[in-house]
């Protein structure tokens, strides 16, 4: 027999909304492309990989590389421990900084992620994002393809996971502007 929840109404006053979420005027919202690209392959742990950035910033084949070789050598020094794991990496570019944004599947339906940044104006390396308390997580463009793996892996996990559905799962990638 299900469980009921007593009924309960609460009755909140909608507080003033002057002075809350303001984004100034000057700013000019746009849409981002979000690109599949070559899976990865890092050691036990197979990625699918998302290219993010406004069409006149494209990513650079380079940086890609770069990014790509940042990672195998992350696993390779054993400062990112992913072991028999499926995810996906977002490769966002924006205007003077880039993002790399490794996410594996974990304790069967938890997204976790490790998230680096790269200062081009600087020609900087990529370090590690530390979250202390409240701190960013994600923007609008990142959390398309990241909704889109989350439907991807729910379609996973109600299949019978098989080889062909591990199959499906990686074949199923995001490309749209968002």
């Amino acid at each position: 027999m299900p469980h009921t929840y007593p009924e309960v109404h609460h009755e909140q006053k909608t507080p003033d909304l002057g002075n809350l979420g303001n984004i100034p005027q000057e700013y000019e919202h746009h849409q981002r492309l979000v690109t599949p690209g070559l899976a990865l392959s890092l050691g036990d742990a197979y990625l699918k990989w998302y290219d993010i950035h406004r069409s006149e910033l494209s990513i650079t084949e380079e940086l890609i590389q770069e990014s790509r070789s940042f990672l195998q050598a992350e696993v390779q020094a054993g400062r990112l421990n992913i072991q028999n794991e499926l995810g996906f990496v977002l490769l966002h570019r924006c205007d003077s900084v880039v993002f790399l944004f490794m996410n594996t599947w974990r304790n069967l339906n938890e997204l976790w992620n490790i998230v680096y940044f790269k200062d081009l104006t600087n020609d900087g390396t990529f370090q590690p994002v530390l979250k202390e308390g409240h701190a960013p997580a994600f923007c609008v463009w990142e959390m398309a393809p990241i909704w889109h793996e989350r439907q991807a892996w729910d379609r996973y996990l109600y299949s019978k996971r098989s080889e062909a559905d591990k199959s499906a799962y990686l074949s199923d990638q995001l490309t749209s502007l968002v």
